[in-house]
């Protein structure tokens, strides 16, 4: 769910930009011209997932071996999903548990995802209208403001679902899931039981269990939120389990705690590069590699190959890493754009409008 507004953000943001771009004419190269040139092309292909953020955390020993899972609203158990003595993962069902509640929360955290969206359109057109002078940067500022709070206020009924719910798809029902891997050593209920809000529902034995904090830079503070999946080397996953808002003055960051999977090796203290990833819900996401975005005049292009040369072809960048970027718009699966003889390009393209 949350992607759809990063998405947003992101897609808004960057076509603030894209609509000072410039209209560069095709660059027009035979296959002689484009060899001599050292210039090579890669397909580019649909986006599964946007890789949002690269992280570096370091290893921690999991402060017991036992992990509480609380139920956070009120209500009663339609479904055990595992019985107790189970060794499950991470992410993995273990109660269903209708609940007014959280129906209601549901319907809270919608509405102010849809009052942040409508905040960073509003900045975003502020941002046009400063630009072209025509309103007092001061209305900037108030726009800005108004993007945070409501960002704030995400946060803060995202956190009223609790790390480890989720929405069933059905009207009123949520799914408890193990905030981390181990042995579902206790069930407090039944199907049929009632349970209050925030009292526990099951304990998980984590003997030996590994944790990982990240350190998460202040602009990423809100974009990232309990239950995201961050990827490790190997291909590994790792849960993220919470996410505090409370900055380190020296380190000018803040935090967030995942669980490592169940068997993977790494030592207390070892530091872990990992990629924050969500799945790209949007048809339109492409993936390229990071190399083939150039910018010209302050603004995202590829070079897309045409059947008489190169298109200099604005891009709204949704995610990057040093491997690869996320496109929202501006290309289409199957496209070629060029990888290699960029310099040659960029020059290119900036003679053209001389």
């Amino acid at each position: 769910m949350r992607i759809k507004l990063v998405t947003a953000l992101a897609a808004i943001a960057l076509s603030s930009g894209t609509a000072y771009a410039q209209d560069f004419p095709t660059i027009t190269l035979s296959a002689q011209q484009v060899e001599r040139l050292g210039i090579t092309v890669q397909t580019v292909e649909k986006a599964s997932s946007v890789t949002l953020f690269e992280l570096v955390g370091r290893v921690m020993r999991a402060p017991d071996g036992t992990a509480t899972v609380v139920a956070p609203f009120a209500g009663t158990i339609t479904k055990i999903h595992v019985p107790p003595g189970a060794t499950i993962k991470a992410g993995a069902p273990i109660a269903t548990i209708a609940s007014r509640d959280f129906a209601s929360t549901a319907s809270l955290l919608e509405q102010a995802r849809a009052e942040a969206s409508a905040a960073v359109t509003a900045l975003a057109r502020q941002k046009q209208l400063v630009e072209l002078g025509l309103v007092p940067r001061s209305s900037l500022e108030n726009a800005e403001v108004r993007v945070r709070s409501a960002n704030a206020q995400v946060r803060e009924r995202q956190s009223l679902g609790g790390a480890g719910s989720s929405a069933d798809g059905q009207s009123g029902s949520y799914v408890v899931r193990a905030p981390t891997g181990g042995r579902l050593s206790n069930l407090a209920g039944h199907v049929g039981d009632s349970i209050e809000g925030m009292s526990p529902l099951a304990s998980l034995t984590t003997s030996n269990s590994l944790w990982v904090e990240f350190q998460i830079p202040v602009r990423m503070i809100g974009q990232i939120a309990p239950g995201d999946i961050a990827t490790l080397p190997g291909g590994n996953t790792a849960a993220i389990l919470s996410v505090t808002d409370i900055i380190d003055p020296t380190t000018r960051s803040a935090s967030a705690i995942a669980a490592l999977p169940d068997g993977f090796v790494a030592f207390d203290g070892q530091l872990l590069r990992a990629k924050l990833s969500t799945p790209a819900e949007a048809a339109d996401l492409v993936q390229t590699p990071a190399r083939a975005v150039v910018q010209l005049a302050g603004v995202d292009y590829v070079f897309r190959r045409t059947t008489d040369g190169f298109s200099p072809t604005p891009v709204n960048v949704v995610g990057k890493t040093a491997e690869a970027a996320t496109i929202g718009g501006g290309l289409r699966p199957g496209e070629a754009v060029a990888t290699t003889g960029l310099t040659e390009l960029k020059s290119l393209a900036m003679q053209e409008i001389q």
